[in-house]
């Protein structure tokens, strides 16, 4: 789930955007005796004798026949910027709303910045609707009515119940097809295969913190005015009740912690880690998931093709190379802000040294025995406190650039990375 500053202002700017690529191509392609046979509308508003009232849409080609009373054919084409899969409930009332107005042939067109859910997805495929998506104006791909056939490439298909043949011409098909053919044509030219975003916002650090101690503040305001601490029955419960997610046990064989299923509200942990302290952060990690990836367009198959990412002990960071990176890194991040959140752990931090007689502040690590059992006994008790691994601690203290390493033995970078398997799942 993205934060938007302006969620109004941008969801219109990607519709402004979209519709523009259509308009642009179809408005080039008016070439003389053409040109009286097209007619584009903004916002324009058809006529329901159902509702017994206007109803508007986003954008409308109409096509008109030499010396016609009206339109033979018209395309009309919605916009939307959601920020989680498009409602089947929203395809519906499209729909619905094409066939009260039209009357005759009609072709749908759906676009959204967000994939379909797959009862939409069903939906739209049965009636004959294109659907596209994508992120913005220049990352679209057509998801549906996209055929392999050279002769068949470009058609699309007319919505089911409005189909009047008697007034399909060889002058409405010859621009029919046309038509059709520039609209394939403007959202494939827009797609660079070199850098398909699989619909991952690139978040940073700082708003995904932000996005977590949104829900940090509804889960509990205590977390952060008394150093309270989360616990999984607590999370658990926030999101059963908050976002209606159930719960399911994943096999202890089968090698996978967690998982998510984005569409059908469900969260698996791993039996084998309930009760210790690896469950809460698999439990964040695939809340992350869950509210992070509401949008993400990438099948299992692609995924299972990236490699895993790799520890940089140079940049004591993870690279970020590829989608898979992506996905998990943002996961990871959001799970560590919640189930760690900067000012508790600091808080921790800082009681912990006072009890260790350490002074505040940045932990000094060298191989001298007694720092090295302190730096140990404080990442324990931290770990205890906030219920987590010793592992997800010390990620947490070197992101916050809390540990001053001057090892020459073992470095945190290097314990990190014999214990990565702790955290990166």
């Amino acid at each position: 789930m993205t934060t938007k500053l302006n969620t109004t202002k941008i969801g219109d700017e990607f519709e402004s955007k979209s519709l523009d690529i259509i308009k642009k191509v179809i408005e080039e392609e008016q070439l003389g005796h053409l040109a009286p046979c097209l007619q584009i509308f903004s916002k324009k508003e058809y006529y329901s004798p159902k509702r017994k009232k206007n109803i508007k849409f986003d954008l409308t080609i109409e096509v008109w026949p030499p010396g016609a009373a009206r339109y033979a054919l018209i395309y009309i084409i919605e916009c939307k910027d959601y920020a989680t899969r498009v409602p089947v409930s929203k395809v519906e009332d499209f729909i619905s709303k094409i066939q009260q107005v039209s009357g005759v042939n009609v072709k749908g067109i759906f676009i959204s910045n967000s994939p379909l859910q797959e009862a939409g997805y069903n939906i739209a495929e049965s009636v004959g609707m294109m659907f596209i998506q994508g992120e913005s104006s220049d990352d679209y791909k057509i998801i549906l009515h996209k055929s392999n056939r050279v002769s068949q490439t470009d058609k699309l298909p007319i919505i089911k119940e409005t189909f009047a043949s008697e007034q399909i011409d060889k002058s409405v098909e010859l621009i029919e097809n046309l038509i059709d053919k520039k609209i394939n044509d403007a959202f494939r030219a827009n797609i660079d295969t070199s850098r398909v975003s699989y619909n991952i916002d690139r978040l940073s650090k700082d708003e995904i913190e932000k996005i977590t101690k949104e829900e940090l503040e509804k889960i509990d305001s205590k977390i952060f005015s008394a150093a309270y601490t989360l616990n999984p029955k607590k999370l658990i419960e926030y999101m059963s009740i908050k976002y209606g997610i159930s719960f399911i046990d994943i096999n202890r064989a089968s090698g996978l912690l967690g998982s998510c299923d984005v569409k059908n509200n469900i969260i698996g942990i791993n039996s084998s880690i309930k009760g210790t302290d690896r469950e809460l952060f698999i439990l964040g990690h695939e809340f992350g998931h869950y509210l992070l990836h509401q949008k993400l367009s990438i099948g299992q198959a692609a995924y299972d093709a990236f490699e895993d990412s790799e520890y940089n002990f140079r940049t004591g960071k993870n690279d970020l190379k590829n989608p898979r990176h992506w996905i998990e890194w943002q996961a990871n991040c959001f799970s560590s802000s919640l189930v760690l959140p900067k000012a508790p752990f600091l808080a921790r931090v800082w009681n912990c040294q006072d009890g260790l007689n350490k002074s505040r502040g940045v932990i000094y690590l060298d191989d001298q025995y007694n720092n090295v059992k302190d730096f140990r006994e404080l990442v324990k008790k931290i770990a205890y406190v906030f219920n987590v691994s010793k592992t997800s601690v010390i990620f947490k203290l070197k992101e916050m650039e809390l540990i001053n390493d001057q090892s020459r033995l073992k470095s945190i970078g290097q314990v990190i990375f014999e214990y990565k398997d702790e955290l990166f799942t």
